[in-house]
């Protein structure tokens, strides 16, 4: 019998594109089809079955989506509500040009012109947006997400701009370099707006092997690569291109993309896999990537595990399986019981947080950017050992019952960007990465997606984090939460205070979802069982208007 796992009959989604879950489908079965009988332009489209069940990303028109699901001699239907988001707060999308150049890399028979590199954009926003809801979905915080400007047919706006630079020139940048310099160019343009944050992507990065030098490991990826960057925080989020060509340039083609595993020729292009090496996991990872740094300027540091670690590289195993398991899992209640299998680390250049908040200051021509002190790594509620369940998406979402410096200017902010990177760089990851061909190795199985593993999640903080967040929800502005000794006050109610240490890895953190939130919170330290050897301790905490306090450090306590 045809179920749809992930989303209820009548549900409203607030994003166009819906991801199915289905299950139950005949055991000779080989494809399935869906159809849309609200969508007068579109055919059904066709869905490859693996272990008796599949995903499809349908997308949806405006109201209601009555989907039509057939497999062989088996029928069912379920009816969508799209309601497009309402939110004043939005995500804006840059696509980077030098003026001698406006082309990513790609495939000699491939075009990579700007108008193809805006379609391949439209389509990665998309489903990161979905995936946003999803996860969120999941984690029993309802289906929130993140908004972008659409243009009249439904699809993200992405806006085309040149820097003042020559490809050569742009590649003698450092990764902080050239992001100050993207920052100062959007800014000064017409693109700037309080009410948006923005994803860039950098149409400059270059790989070259001519030589067709055998790659060991990252090291070697990175040093044939130039013009990479990765970095988010404040109001910008930089990234490169050099995994674009595996994007897809249409929604019915996301599927098959991340199902691709044809073999990446590190001989031309940048093997931008995770250490997987087929163009299928280098789409996974490099918008996984994305959406790592995009959590950046959305407040979130990094997290032992989960997309805000290493998770993201697994994007495309949590859209291409039906059955996800994961080594690490949210203190929610409302998961099944299953055998946890674990999964080796793959590889991929650390993600930097360069956390830099730029403003516009009177007069507008006078643009400074402030850095404030390091925020990178997060965690979910305490370094605790998780139960063995497994990542299933219910039918019904459930709550979760659990609870769980000086600024810098811009003259300064190289040398100090520096430091903070080698900060990100030791504490992203307590275990070295792997040898490249061994990795290669551990992840065979990986490439088939046998829907047993994966590290595409929030973790639990960070997802409470997303969903009272001013980017997903219609709030006002207000004061922040104050920390008064060890008293976290707001009138608005705490939802979630987080501890981190130094190096901005959060070790524990309350959460109050469920039941009204308390406007005054005496911190139970006595509940918090694993201190880190720091002297300080960063407090952060978000009330029910999305204010957020932060960049509060306090002694620890004893």
């Amino acid at each position: 019998m045809l179920e749809v796992t992930n989303v209820r009959d009548g549900e409203v989604i607030p994003h166009r594109l819906c991801l199915l879950r289905v299950v139950g489908t005949e055991p000779e079965a080989t494809c399935a089809a869906i159809h849309n009988q609200n969508d007068n332009n579109r055919n059904g489209a066709l869905w490859k079955i693996h272990q008796r069940g599949f995903n499809a990303l349908v997308p949806l028109v405006e109201g209601k989506n009555d989907l039509r699901i057939i497999c062989g001699t088996q029928e069912a239907s379920i009816q969508v509500v799209y309601k497009p988001l309402d939110i004043p707060r939005f995500i804006r999308l840059v696509y980077i040009t030098c003026i001698n150049d406006d082309k990513f890399q790609g495939p000699k028979d491939m075009e990579c012109s700007p108008n193809s590199a805006v379609r391949k954009i439209q389509t990665g926003a998309l489903v990161l947006q979905t995936f946003v809801a999803e996860t969120l979905a999941a984690e029993g915080l309802d289906r929130r997400t993140f908004r972008f400007e659409l243009d009249t047919e439904g699809n993200p706006i992405v806006h085309v701009i040149q820097l003042p630079l020559t490809i050569r020139e742009a590649h003698k940048f450092t990764e902080e370099r050239l992001w100050e310099t993207a920052a100062l160019h959007i800014l000064s343009s017409h693109l700037a707006d309080k009410n948006c944050k923005y994803v860039a992507f950098f149409g400059g990065t270059r790989f070259s092997n001519p030589d067709k030098v055998p790659l060991k490991n990252e090291t070697d990826i990175m040093a044939l690569t130039k013009g990479h960057v990765s970095l988010g925080g404040g109001g910008l989020a930089l990234v490169s291109t050099g995994a674009l060509y595996t994007w897809a340039l249409d929604v019915d083609d996301v599927m098959d993309a991340m199902w691709n595993t044809s073999p990446v020729d590190t001989s031309t292009l940048m093997d931008f896999s995770g250490g997987r090496g087929t163009w299928g996991a280098c789409y996974g990872t490099h918008l996984g990537s994305v959406l790592h740094e995009l959590a950046h300027t959305l407040d979130l540091g990094h997290t032992p595990h989960g997309i805000m670690a290493r998770g993201f590289e697994d994007l495309h195993v949590f859209f291409t399986t039906t059955k996800l398991t994961s080594d690490y899992l949210p203190q929610s209640p409302h998961h099944s019981s299953v055998m946890r299998q674990s999964m080796s680390s793959s590889l991929i250049k650390e993600s930097v947080t360069f956390t830099t908040d730029f403003v516009r200051k009177i007069p507008l021509d006078n643009i400074n950017m402030t850095v404030e002190p390091p925020k990178e790594p997060l965690a979910s509620s305490g370094v605790y050992s998780p139960p063995i369940l497994t990542r299933r998406y219910p039918s019904k979402t459930h709550s979760s019952n659990s609870e769980s410096g000086s600024p810098i200017t811009i003259e300064d902010s190289l040398s100090s960007s520096q430091t903070q990177r080698n900060t990100c760089n030791r504490t992203l990851l307590n275990a070295p990465s792997p040898n490249l061909t061994n990795s290669v190795l551990n992840n065979n199985k990986l490439q088939e997606n046998d829907g047993s593993k994966c590290r595409a999640f929030w973790a639990r903080s960070s997802a409470v984090l997303l969903a009272f967040h001013k980017w997903l929800n219609i709030v006002t502005d207000g004061d922040p939460p104050e920390l008064k000794g060890s008293v976290v006050c707001s009138t608005a109610g705490i939802r979630i205070v987080e501890l981190r240490d130094l190096h901005t890895m959060a070790f524990h953190h309350w959460e109050f979802v469920t039941r009204p939130p308390p406007p005054v919170l005496h911190l139970p330290w006595a509940q918090v069982p694993h201190w880190p050897s720091d002297t300080h301790i960063e407090v952060v905490a978000e009330d029910s208007q999305g204010n957020l306090l932060k960049g509060c450090f306090m002694p620890r306590p004893l």
